[in-house]
């Protein structure tokens, strides 16, 4: 099979893994804000970035954001699923790109590139939510009331209207994305040790071919000369 078709069958694959994980299970923390809710659908996202290539990486947040807004539509005006396609295009590529260029061996390659994933993930989760995020829900959502949006964020402690920015990256954004993004990459390791075995074994097998080849030509050959 080209390897083109096969990457794409192989991120389309991954593509309804992460639609469906982004679906459900869908759920928020009780020391967070209610709006901040836990999915694990990077997970099969950033395997096909390491599986496939950065460019199918970013095909394949693409095919997640298009699919959940046929599937769900939107409830946030488009904000959190735009926000979600921007963070998860900069993780996956950013990673990707590290995995797949990086001349290490694995375990080693795949650690790198998962703590690299994990810096982006946060760096990113930070930087959206202060520059488009929250600037955005408080237009649309609370009509720039900020007294409206610092109600909404209660549960951090001692949220007011002068430092509820900096109370909710710190208290909310870091912590909430430090979480997810460990247990996301935590999966991501394990099962992508699995796969490099399978295909590790896979170059083992075809050495092993290639040199039975090699040995009875080299006997004809020998035959023949007699």
């Amino acid at each position: 099979m080209d390897k083109r078709i096969k990457k794409m069958i192989l991120t389309s694959i991954f593509a309804a893994m992460s639609v469906v994980l982004y679906l459900f299970p869908k759920f928020s923390l009780p020391i967070f804000p209610s709006f901040l809710e836990m999915n694990f659908s990077m997970l099969p996202i950033v395997i096909c970035g390491f599986s496939c290539g950065p460019v199918y990486g970013g095909i394949c947040v693409l095919l997640r954001y298009v699919s959940n807004l046929i599937i769900e539509g939107s409830i946030t005006a488009g904000v959190g699923e735009i926000m979600d396609l921007m963070l998860g295009g900069l993780v996956v590529i950013s990673s990707s790109l590290v995995y797949n260029y990086l001349k290490l061996k694995e375990p080693k390659k795949s650690i790198i590139s998962l703590l690299v994933c994990l810096v982006v993930w946060v760096a990113s989760g930070v930087l959206l939510n202060i520059v488009y995020a929250i600037p955005l829900y408080l237009k649309l959502y609370f009509g720039d009331n900020v007294n409206a949006l610092v109600g909404a964020l209660h549960i951090i402690p001692g949220v007011n209207v002068s430092n509820y920015l900096s109370k909710y990256v710190i208290f909310a954004v870091i912590p909430f994305n430090m979480i997810l993004a460990t247990i996301v990459l935590i999966i991501t390791f394990f099962v992508n040790k699995a796969i490099y075995i399978l295909y590790d074994n896979e170059k083992i097998s075809k050495k092993e071919l290639d040199e039975q080849i090699e040995s009875e030509e080299e006997g004809i050959s020998t035959s023949s000369d007699n």
